[in-house]
């Protein structure tokens, strides 16, 4: 790892911000190839996955995370999601770890865990 992902995150944008609009595809290409140059090619989702949640907030929009222990029917994530805006990036996970229940973490900063994990800690504690 030569540089952090924040650091490429933050580049790439400026790079196809910078960049004219019929020429985009060549500045990812090149990006690309310098991660690939630096070793840091199999951290690229991670990357791109930053660079969404950045996009998002620099749109005025939020960045939501759901864990949720096990996976839900599509209705119920369609009636969480009603919960935010039309044009906040919700990201659903099954993280099994929780037990049951589920944490929202928005922008990356608050954060609202209703998991039994969580509760069972603070009980015995």
């Amino acid at each position: 790892m030569k540089y952090s992902r924040e650091i490429y995150a933050k580049a790439l944008i400026e790079a196809v911000e910078e960049t004219p609009q019929g020429k985009k595809d060549e500045a990812i290409k090149r990006f690309l190839e310098i991660l690939k140059k630096n070793g840091d090619l199999k951290r690229a989702d991670k990357i791109i996955s930053l660079v969404s949640k950045y996009l998002t907030r620099k749109s005025g929009n939020r960045h939501i995370e759901i864990e949720i222990a096990r996976e839900l029917p599509a209705g119920l994530i369609k009636e969480i999601s009603k919960n935010f805006g039309k044009k906040d990036q919700i990201e659903i996970s099954i993280n099994p770890q929780l037990v049951a229940g589920t944490r929202i973490t928005i922008d990356g900063e608050r954060e609202l865990d209703n998991s039994l994990a969580r509760k069972l800690h603070k009980l015995f504690k």
